[in-house]
């Protein structure tokens, strides 16, 4: 599978946006896309600021506008209903973009992680969120510094942007996940896929899950396996998910 737009087959109406995890690549949907791709959906897998060839450099907020443009091609490829859909902080990610700007039939979150709203998630990232704030506050947003990042608890230091560090890991900031699924419009449906050896699943169903609004068609399942195996032993149920959407 290569970044991009797959061919749809005709009569298709529904394209499906995938984004990758922290530090990960487009590859991570790879069997699901595949799938999809066979049963006659239209999907993309971008590569985005957050992947391993990028990370980090550019602000969420510029991200969103490459998942715009990313749900517009398959809309001009022949998709007017797009289903939005990420993994880990992908999948935060994809419910930001969701929450902020609506427009998708349906959103996919698959092992959420990042929660910079969560009590503790600053423990040990406080200092580094403060040093980014007051760059930002007295315009040196665009400098680089070096600031603490946590990848699956591990700590490491990373050359990064003031305003972009500030744009993923503050609890005020445009990345929050509890606060943007307590402001999804419940029109959305979401399918939430919690990998059950997975330990950010607790946080995810605390956090997130239990401030998303009621819809019909929203589901929240259990996937046998590890934060980084949910989309490959899901991919059964995300196709059936997204056959029982309106198209």
């Amino acid at each position: 599978m290569t970044n991009g737009v797959f061919p749809a087959r005709a009569g298709s109406r529904l394209g499906v946006a995938l984004l990758p995890s922290k530090t990960g690549v487009p590859g991570v949907f790879q069997e699901v896309a595949e799938l999809l791709e066979r049963e006659g959906f239209l999907v993309a897998a971008p590569d985005m600021p957050w992947s391993r060839s990028r990370y980090l450099d550019a602000t969420l907020e510029a991200a969103l506008e490459e998942i715009a443009v990313t749900l517009q091609a398959l809309q001009a490829k022949g998709a007017p209903l797009v289903v939005l859909g990420g993994h880990s902080m992908g999948a935060v990610a994809a419910l930001a973009y969701a929450a902020a700007r609506g427009g998708v039939a349906g959103l996919i979150m698959s092992a959420p992680g990042h929660f910079p709203d969560y009590p503790g998630f600053h423990r040990d990232l406080g200092d580094s969120l403060a040093r980014a704030l007051k760059m930002v506050k007295t315009g040196r947003g665009h400098e680089t510094g070096q600031f603490l990042d946590r990848i699956m608890g591990r700590i490491s230091l990373r050359a990064i942007k003031a305003r972009v560090y500030v744009s993923f890991f503050s609890p005020e900031g445009p990345m929050a996940p509890g606060r943007n699924a307590a402001r999804l419009s419940p029109d959305i449906p979401v399918l939430c896929l919690l990998g059950s050896n997975d330990p950010l699943s607790p946080r995810a169903r605390e956090h997130v899950l239990a401030r998303l609004p009621f819809n019909p068609l929203s589901r929240v399942l259990t996937i046998t396996g590890e934060h980084m195996e949910v989309p490959g032993a899901a991919q059964g149920e995300i196709l059936a998910w997204l056959k029982t959407l309106p198209q």
